[in-house]
């Protein structure tokens, strides 16, 4: 008995050729870096939506305490960020808050400007902060600038003093709002 070994089907190809792994190789090369490249305005637009969200979920909770328990809330600008302080009717002075609105830092590439009209405000008390949220609901008009340092956002954080805290964009005219 006659044992025919035919190989009727030979393969061309047994691998990949050097040029084609080092067009592959170039190609994710320059997608990662581009990727990377991208990574600090990624980071850095994080750092922006969290500020945002925190201030406005603070402020919001400061006025709803305030108007709960009949207490006065403050806030103000520190070195590093930014705190609320609560009025202390026993000392008839500004105490800092205890958590959630114990003083915060921002981050390294965000820059915070207070403007606040508190000529209609008038409290006992030293250290009195440019904005204060009061037991009534009413808050200081005040307007909360947070910007980029390397200038590229900037927005807006504005209450009127009666009505609900906002968030406006740069290119935004506050009088239209």
């Amino acid at each position: 008995m006659r044992i025919f070994f035919c190989q009727s089907y030979k393969s061309r190809h047994q691998g990949f050729t050097l040029i084609e792994i080092l067009v592959v190789l170039f190609i994710v090369t320059v997608l990662a870096g581009l990727t990377v490249a991208s990574l600090p305005a990624f980071v850095q637009n994080a750092d922006f939506d969290t500020e945002t969200r925190r201030l406005a979920l603070l402020f919001s909770m400061a006025r709803n305490e305030a108007m709960l328990d009949s207490s006065e809330f403050g806030f103000r600008r520190t070195e590093r960020g930014y705190e609320f302080l609560r009025f202390d009717d026993g000392s008839r002075s500004w105490k800092k808050a205890a958590s959630p609105f114990h003083e915060r830092p921002l981050p390294e590439d965000l820059r915070m400007t207070v403007r606040a009209d508190a000529e209609g405000f008038r409290l006992l008390g030293e250290n009195l902060p440019p904005i204060l949220i009061l037991s009534s609901g009413e808050t200081t008009p005040f307007r909360i600038i947070l910007e980029s340092r390397n200038g590229g956002e900037e927005y807006t954080f504005r209450s009127d003093g009666y009505g609900d805290f906002r968030w406006d964009h740069e290119n935004e005219d506050p009088d239209e709002s």
